[in-house]
């Protein structure tokens, strides 16, 4: 049994595979390269977009590819290794992707698909610390979160930090819309920076600014969007 395993000690990424392709490589290595950081790993290899494809084209055309990243080596709290293993695994599917491409923000979420839901936000705060900000294997918060979500019989569940500030969805960051204003929580709120989020600041950073939200911003919103790394961009109000 690994460190992953035993002592959740590493972090997951998961990466849509559409059509042969992964729209979000470049977000996804920015990501994985800050995990290895944050979590004080080495890799002993490169982790570049050759190395990911050569793991999705085993698993290609459709689905998810997750791959988990974990500090190799024994010892118990204290490893005897910084250096990095992995493993992965597929999970098969044709769920819709969306993302926006035109300069213009606003017409191209017009476009984006819609999965209306009930939500409600969850009683825990999450702790902001930097190890919560990636795709912790150490994931109890999520795995409680979703328990709570299952009970409440609701469709979303949008989480708070130690301050009262939405932080993020649980499998989801957020994207709302005030009149003609775009805002996502604040990136010190101790949310997960998603890989789609990135690719929305890095393309309509102009368009978009942090906040820091609550749950009455969800509330008034215009619009809400969660984005996610298998499905890119919905709308659920």
């Amino acid at each position: 049994m690994n460190r992953g395993y035993l002592y959740g000690d590493g972090f997951f990424e998961t990466i849509r595979i559409l059509n042969g392709s992964i729209p979000l490589i470049f977000n996804h290595l920015q990501r994985i390269s800050e995990a290895l950081e944050i979590y004080s790993l080495r890799a002993s290899f490169d982790i570049t977009e050759d190395f990911i494809y050569g793991i999705a084209n085993s698993y290609m055309p459709n689905g998810s590819l997750r791959i988990n990243f974990f500090r190799d080596g024994e010892g118990k709290y204290l490893p005897n290794s910084d250096y990095v293993a992995f493993d992965h695994s597929f999970e098969p599917h044709s769920l819709t992707f969306f993302l926006p491409t035109s300069l213009d923000l606003a017409s191209d979420l017009h476009q984006a698909p819609i999965q209306k839901g009930s939500f409600s936000l969850y009683s825990e705060s999450k702790p902001i610390t930097k190890w919560m900000t990636v795709k912790s294997m150490s994931s109890v918060y999520y795995v409680l979160a979703a328990k709570y979500k299952q009970a409440k019989q609701v469709d979303y569940l949008f989480l708070q930090n130690t301050h009262g500030i939405i932080c993020e969805e649980l499998n989801s960051t957020v994207l709302i819309q005030q009149g003609e204003h775009f805002f996502i929580p604040s990136l010190h709120s101790g949310g997960v920076n998603g890989v789609t989020q990135r690719y929305l600041l890095s393309n309509y950073g102009f368009a978009i600014s942090e906040k820091n939200l609550t749950m009455q911003d969800i509330e008034i919103a215009d619009a809400v969007y969660l984005c996610k790394a298998t499905t890119g961009v919905i709308r659920i109000k």
